[in-house]
């Protein structure tokens, strides 16, 4: 058990563009990493926090899902799936597609990743994963 509490030293943001389809779940295929875990230094112990993450299409995403993985620097581990539907393409008038998803619980260790892929190529555009967090 840990003497003091793990608060975040230092804010965080990652980012990835996701827009070839991979449908696999297990690993395999076109996965890009949304944002790694900090290493550890002399004052601290390393890793990060995730608080959020978002996606944010361009254009029009099509009827797809974004699933989420966490990769321990050997394997890809399947963490959570977005399904995207098929909203209304971005216009001058309707804003492109988002969501966030909160997390109150996800801290990568040092040495994992966040990692992302899309099930179907789009119609257009990309769909930007934002990762916010922070370093502990």
């Amino acid at each position: 058990m840990a003497s003091s509490p793990a608060f975040i030293m230092t804010p965080r943001i990652g980012a990835v563009a996701v827009s070839t389809a991979n449908t696999g779940r297990d690993g395999t295929g076109t996965i890009a990493t949304v944002l790694t875990a900090a290493a550890a230094t002399a004052t601290s112990t390393g890793g990060t926090r995730i608080l959020k993450i978002v996606l944010q299409a361009t254009a029009d995403p099509a009827d797809c899902v974004v699933t989420l993985f966490l990769h321990d620097g050997a394997a890809y581990w399947l963490f959570d799936e977005v399904d995207l539907g098929n909203p209304d393409p971005a216009s001058t008038t309707v804003p492109a597609y988002r969501v966030a998803r909160p997390y109150a619980n996800l801290v990568l260790p040092a040495g994992w990743s966040l990692r992302a892929a899309i099930t179907v190529a789009l119609t257009a555009g990309v769909v930007n994963v934002f990762c916010l967090g922070g370093d502990l």
